[in-house]
Parts: structure tokens; sequence; C-alpha cells
């Protein structure tokens, strides 16, 4: 070893003993790394300890991350759009090539899940739901929710997460199974057991976040390279006033990922400060994107499709605002139509029964052969007590959907309203 390399390794470890003299054993073990204090009571030196400590190395994340993608991947239902995931993944790629790299491949991959979340199981590995992206307004604040996660992988939070959540026991256990296997073709799996643990902190951490020292750290990296990728930084702090309009700050729980994370407001506060001193050059000097036409054209049917989730689950002022922005992108829309048609017709008294009709008139004018509009128009027509309306669209529906499981009492409601 040259004497100046050598120079560099042992005199850290002098300092270090030097600070345990000057402080005392005890507040020195707290600076130490996780797990250390279980080498030093076998007799090895302080910098014996930290070097010889089971450390999760990139093959062993690699491993780990496609393990737990693939049993993720096996318990939940993904959004299939090759367009859309063409697109996501370029825009991953533009923000890797500014990232601090890693030896990974990215990728990612959309949940068909209506909520508000993104993740990463480390090793490139990201996921975003498709309810996070049909809330986002345009391409700059998808890039900043890519970024964040983008950020975990490079500044390795999921490993170091594991690790300070079980400790080197398991980290251990994952490197004696990798020393057995060769390179990163091998096929050697990480045994059920410590793979669950590490699949639980990685979903724990979906919902909960890395802590907040970690999701803080990840939205200034984030910031960065969505910034270098070419990205207008004042829409970052849109990402987080965007979930604001429907979820509220801390208190509602579903903030922008959740739980322990920062508040929305102090996120906010901090990326608008950042934006105002750290890249204020970069707003003066360079054209920076907001958003482009192949955003809305690729996030269009996934905003439909939210929207139709939130219906669904009974949140219909999420859903209307879904299908409203739905039909900003694409009025001639005849599902939006419908959807919005249905919302109005059950929450909106005698006056959303109007827009209803509107609405629904609208879906079958774009769609002459929408058999469930037809019903949903004759219903709204019933209750507004037009008899000829609602017969003539019972009727319609009845001629396209003769089979359909309400086909009997639609026929009672018709024969009622003609001997009325």
């Amino acid at each position: 070893m040259p004497t100046r390399r050598l120079a560099f390794t042992v005199l850290p470890l002098i300092l270090l003993l030097f600070s345990v003299w000057l402080t005392g054993c005890e507040d020195v073990m707290r600076q130490l790394p996780a797990g250390t204090d279980q080498y030093l009571n076998t007799g090895m030196s302080v910098g014996g300890a930290i070097l010889n400590r089971p450390k999760f190395t990139e093959a062993d994340e690699e491993r780990m991350a496609q393990e737990n993608a693939r049993k993720f991947d096996a318990g939940h239902k993904m959004w299939e759009d090759p367009l859309l995931d063409a697109y996501l993944s370029d825009i991953v790629q533009r923000l890797v090539a500014q990232a601090h790299p890693r030896p990974f491949t990215y990728s990612i991959r959309v949940v068909n899940d209506g909520s508000i979340n993104a993740f990463t199981f480390g090793g490139g590995l990201l996921y975003v739901n498709a309810g996070l992206i049909a809330r986002m307004e345009n391409e700059a604040q998808l890039a900043m929710v890519l970024a964040h996660e983008i950020a975990h992988v490079t500044e390795s939070h999921v490993t170091k997460g594991i690790e300070g959540t079980y400790g080197i026991q398991l980290l251990g256990e994952i490197a004696r199974v990798t020393a057995v296997s060769t390179g990163a073709a091998a096929k050697t799996q990480i045994p059920p057991a410590l793979l669950d643990k590490t699949y639980e902190y990685s979903m724990k951490a979906s919902v909960s976040g890395h802590g907040r020292a970690n999701e803080s750290e990840a939205d200034v990296v984030g910031l960065d390279y969505m910034v270098k990728a070419g990205y207008d930084p004042r829409e970052a702090a849109g990402t987080f006033e965007q979930l604001m309009k429907e979820y509220g700050d801390q208190g509602a729980v579903q903030n922008f990922f959740y739980g322990d994370h920062p508040t929305n407001k102090a996120r906010i506060e901090k990326l608008t400060s950042l934006v105002q001193s750290k890249y204020a050059a970069d707003l003066e000097r360079r054209k920076l994107i907001t958003n482009t036409a192949e955003f809305k054209q690729r996030t269009r049917d996934l905003v439909v499709e939210v929207g139709r989730l939130d219906y669904e689950r009974k949140k219909f002022k999420t859903a209307a605002a879904m299908f409203e922005k739905a039909l900003l992108a694409n009025n001639k829309d005849h599902l939006s139509h419908y959807y919005m048609g249905k919302i109005a017709s059950e929450t909106g008294g005698s006056a959303g029964l109007q827009q209803a009709v509107t609405h629904l008139t609208t879906a079958v004018q774009l769609n002459e052969n929408f058999a469930d509009a037809y019903r949903e128009l004759g219903l709204a027509y019933y209750k507004q007590r037009n008899k000829p309306k609602a017969i003539e669209a019972f009727e319609r529906y009845l001629s396209l959907n003769g089979g359909a499981k309400d086909a009997e009492p639609i026929k009672r409601y018709v024969n009622e309203l003609k001997q009325s």
C-alpha cells in the first residue's frame, strides 16, 4: 500500500480514537455505524470493526430488489400501456443521466392503483401509482416525483433503511448468500425469511417513507437532478401543492409519500427557497421544460381510469376532478362525459340532474351504441319526470343490451311510464 493511501486510511482512525479519549466511549459509539459495537465486543479494534462489519454490496442490492419486485408484481395489477411505459422510461433515463452513478439498469412500472404513491426497491427499480401520475399537472411535476425516487436509489436509502431497521445480522446473511453465487448472473435466491424482511421494509417505506432526513435529502437531490435534466424547478413545489388541494397537510395523513415525511408545507418552503437561491441563474439563462404535448397524450387514458377507480370507491369529488381533467385534454371523450353524468345524477340534486342529462346526452351523441349511457340517461329523465324522454332512452338501452341483468326492471319502468 502506498504511503499516502496508508495515511488516509489510518488518520481517520487515529482521530476517532483521539475523540474517544476526549469525549468518552459512550458518546462516540453513538456516532459509529450501526452494528460496529458487536465487533468491538469480540476484541476487534475500532478500525477493524468498521472495516469488517457486513455491508450491502451493489450485487446484494440488485438481487434483493429484483426478487422483491417479482414478489410485488405477482400480487398487484400493473397498468399495461407500452407507449406510456416508453414515455416514462425516457424521462427516467434523462434524469439518471444527471444522477450520481450507480451500476444499475433503471426501470419504471405503473401500478394500476388510484391512490397516491411512488416507491423503489432499490437497485434501480421504480414504481409509481396511476393515481399519482394522474394528479400531476405537467411533465415537470412528474419529473420531480421520478427524480425523488431516483435519489432514494442513488443515496442508498433502501439499503441504509434495512440496515438501520434490522441491523447487520440481516446484511451478514445476505452477504453470505451472495458469496456462494457468481457475479450478477448468479441464480441463488435470497432465503424467503430474509427476503420477507427486506420486502416488509420496502412496503412500509412506501407508505411512511425512509425517515425525515432521507426524504428531505431525496427532495433536495431529486430537485438537482430535475434541473440538470432541463426541467423548471418552480414546478417541484407544485408537485406538493397539487396534492395539498385534495388531501391537506400532515394532519390529513395522506400527504405526498405519507406518514413520517416532512409536512408538505415545510417541503414546499424548502424547495421554493432552493429555487430562488441555488437555481436562480438556471431560470435566467436556460429554457427549461414545464410541459410537453406528449404528457397530456400519454396520460389521458390513465386519468380516465383513475377517475373510474375513484368513482367505484365513492370518492366522487376526486373522480369528478379526474374526468374534468380528461375532458380538458379531449372534450370528445364519451367515457368522461358518461361518468360526469353519473356523478351529477347521484350527488347534485335537481340541478345535478340537468347536468347529468347534458353529459349523458353528449356521451350517446359521441357513441351512439353506448348502452350504459342510455340507461343512465333514462334514469335521469325518470327522476325529472320527463316520461317521453325516459321511455326513449330506456328502449334504446334495451335494444342495445336486451340480455342485461337489469333488463326486466327496466322493462317494468317502461310499462309503468307508458301506463301512467
